[in-house]
């Protein structure tokens, strides 16, 4: 009877026993499900972060795209990097960057296609730039493949702009093997050109395009190519030839120094003045036929000659370029003037794009005047116009100027027109050689 136990101190036993297994247990249960949820949240964290810094490669991308006018050739009106592409959407901001347009109309015939972009891919399709099947009324809004886009590119440098390629292997690229020969050929072409900068060691060209590698590849490519300026001016890429208020422009060109650029612009109007950067993505459709109208009539203000100088001259000369009628009696004045004086000018005017502002009142571009005068027996009012400041004097027989000239648009266009003023009140660039005396 000495080793009796009673029952119940037996389930005390076991029930404390049972508590601290619960206990632990739970102490453990506890941990791992901590583990677990920290594992998680990690993971998602780091997911983030390197899905984000996969995005933020190509963001500072989507601020030049507005800069230049490419991002409301969207669907949807927007260049945010995290955004999906579709097939027929990537051929039309390509034919948008190649020739600097919002839309094609003026370009391709109309289709009667009713499909996503149609006028568009109709057009490239006629180019040769895609096939007759790669882009369908069916597959139109089907998400493209970055390989696809980069044939595309291609083929618009070789087939519009008719640059030479460089298919050259000078980097290695460790996926290469996974394309075809067209797809092969458009890599090296692109990344040798300084189009794809952004990852050159895997393309990974299988994978559906999100719009930050579409801008980057239209940015580099507009400005590789300068297909977003005039002509064939180049755009400047010396880091020490940039201006210190470079940000003020859309982009700046290798041919016009930075201090020109660095002038001070003409501010009439603070709270309706618009900077050059700001005015360039939603008119520079018409910066060709602006630069054309400026410097054509400038370029007839400074090459006058009493010889053969006419008021019908004068009219048929600047009629197209000016923003109003000329009064007749203004002009016989100018042209008699001329001819009792022996006036005879030449000379030459260049715009100074894409240097071209809204000053509060009127529209402005910068031009480059140069001016000899290669006879006359008056030193005052030679140019057209200088009456409407009073008398303007001329010390030298040579002179380089530069002026940022007004201009306008009327009720008919959106485009510029000249606007009339005397250059001595335009002037930019301090001028001691020319004064204004007054009436």
């Amino acid at each position: 009877m000495e080793n009796f136990v009673p029952s119940y101190k037996n389930e005390e036993e076991r029930l404390k026993i049972r508590k601290e297994k619960d206990r632990k247990d739970k102490i453990r249960n506890t941990i791992i499900a901590v583990a677990i949820i920290t594992v998680i949240i990690a993971i998602g964290v780091l997911s983030y972060i390197l899905i984000n810094l996969n995005y933020s490669k190509y963001e500072h991308y989507e601020t030049k795209m507005k800069i230049y006018g490419f991002d409301i050739v969207y669907d949807n009106g927007s260049a945010k990097t995290k955004e999906k592409v579709t097939r027929s959407e990537a051929i039309k901001m390509i034919l948008s960057c190649v020739y600097n347009v919002p839309d094609i109309e003026g370009i391709a015939m109309s289709t009667d296609k009713t499909y996503s972009n149609a006028i568009w891919v109709e057009y490239a399709k006629k180019q040769g730039i895609v096939g007759q099947e790669e882009i369908t009324e069916e597959n139109a809004d089907d998400r493209v493949k970055y390989q696809e886009v980069l044939v595309w590119l291609y083929n618009v440098k070789s087939k519009i702009l008719q640059q030479t390629p460089d298919t050259e292997a000078k980097v290695e690229v460790k996926d290469i093997n996974a394309y075809n020969a067209d797809q092969r050929l458009a890599i090296y072409d692109l990344i040798n050109s300084n189009v794809i900068v952004t990852n050159t060691k895997n393309i990974n060209g299988n994978q559906r395009l999100f719009k930050g590698k579409l801008n980057e590849l239209i940015v580099n490519f507009a400005e590789e190519y300068n297909t977003i300026t005039v002509a064939d001016a180049r755009i400047n890429i010396n880091d020490e030839r940039l201006p210190s208020n470079v940000a003020e422009y859309p982009y700046t060109l290798s041919g016009i120094s930075k201090d020109i650029y660095e002038l001070d612009f003409i501010n009439r109007g603070a709270n309706g003045f618009i900077l050059p950067v700001d005015f360039y993505a939603e008119n520079k459709q018409y910066y060709a036929q602006i630069k054309d109208f400026a410097e054509s009539y400038y370029t007839y203000l400074v090459n006058v000659d009493y010889n053969n100088i006419t008021v019908e001259q004068m009219k048929r000369r600047l009629k197209k370029y000016a923003l109003q009628e000329f009064d007749d009696n203004v002009l016989n004045e100018y042209v008699e003037y001329v001819k009792q004086n022996n006036i005879k000018l030449t000379g030459t005017a260049q715009a100074q794009l894409p240097c071209i502002y809204f000053d509060g009142q009127d529209y402005r571009v910068r031009m480059k005047i140069e001016m000899k005068v290669e006879s006359s027996n008056t030193d005052t009012n030679l140019l057209f116009n200088d009456v409407l400041s009073g008398n303007i004097k001329y010390k030298e027989k040579e002179y380089t100027l530069y002026a940022d000239i007004m201009m306008a648009k009327n009720e008919n266009s959106d485009t510029l027109f000249v606007k009339e003023g005397t250059i001595e009140t335009m002037l930019v660039k301090n001028e001691n050689d020319i004064v204004n005396a007054g009436e």
